[in-house]
């Protein structure tokens, strides 16, 4: 049965709380997995449930589902005046999060699934949290580089980098709500993703490390799932995004995703019809088991 426990808060560096949801299908002191879950930029983490309650009972583990910061039940609000960016949630809100999964669940392989910018920001807090994780999984995730788009969409992916930068330089919020995409975010967090939008790189405002060559030294598996024809976040993007992870062990691998629904839907529609995705998980982790079991052995032979 599955333990649905809403109450479980956990506070950042800062006082900015976020509400975890523990989906739980484990015995106690088990040691499978436990999956920690990050939305698509402007998506609430209730979105995934059905992911969530999917994956969880598919592993006998735990998934864990949590609002980025100033989404769903996060407390900071871009309308109320909220400033952050990237720098918060990679340094402080993710690290935080994985910290307390920790305590709560001792000894339990962790894996970060990130989808779209939920991907792109817990790839860039894993240079904070490797340590505490058995591996990455990306879905539907790659950069915001308009350049890495196929050439047709080139030029209107270009246009919407510079309406949406424009945009969120001029306003006080960046409204995303209205215009139909990514939510309503503060200016600083519009101001990182633009700069990655415009350059392939990640430039952390306000921050002294420099990621792109930290994300050199992440020594993590990673399994990166990529939906066929996704104009949100085409094979060129997550192949960019990959590039920057040199020393990990990646497995790319395309999927269909909800074929019934028009292609930008299907970017987002996979969590709510997830068994396709949650195959590939399991699938992914199995081999990922073996690969262990086989090292062992070896190491216990030498």
């Amino acid at each position: 049965m599955t333990i649905f426990d809403p109450s479980e808060t956990l506070f950042a560096d800062d006082d900015a709380s976020t509400l975890m949801v523990i989906f739980n299908h484990s015995r106690p002191r088990a040691h499978t997995p436990v999956f920690v879950c990050l939305p698509a930029m402007g998506v609430a983490a209730s979105f995934y449930t059905p992911f969530a309650e999917a994956l969880a009972q598919a592993v006998a583990g735990a998934t864990v589902l949590a609002d980025l910061r100033g989404q769903g039940e996060s407390a900071p609000r871009a309308r109320r005046g909220g400033r952050f960016g990237y720098r918060e949630i990679v340094e402080r809100d993710i690290p935080s999060l994985i910290a307390s999964i920790v305590t709560q669940f001792p000894g339990r392989p962790i894996y970060l699934v990130g989808h779209s910018l939920g991907g792109q920001l817990g790839t860039l807090a894993a240079v904070h949290s490797a340590p505490g994780l058995a591996g990455l999984i990306l879905v539907a995730s790659g950069t915001a580089h308009h350049r890495v788009w196929p050439n047709a969409l080139r030029w209107r992916a270009s246009i919407a980098v510079q309406v949406i930068r424009l945009v969120a330089a001029l306003l006080p919020w960046y409204p995303g709500r209205l215009l139909g995409f990514g939510g309503d975010q503060p200016r600083r967090l519009m101001a990182d993703w633009s700069y990655n939008a415009r350059t392939g790189r990640y430039r952390v405002s306000g921050s002294r490390i420099d990621y792109e060559e930290a994300l050199n030294d992440i020594a993590l598996p990673v399994l990166s799932l990529e939906i066929r024809a996704d104009p949100v976040a085409p094979m060129g993007a997550a192949t960019e995004l990959l590039a920057k992870l040199a020393s990990c062990a990646i497995e790319r691998r395309q999927i269909d995703g909800v074929t019934n629904d028009a292609p930008w839907r299907r970017h987002f529609s996979w969590a709510r019809r997830p068994d396709e995705v949650v195959a590939e998980i399991t699938t992914w982790l199995r081999a990922q088991s073996r690969g262990a079991n086989v090292e062992c052995l070896e190491q216990a032979v030498v």
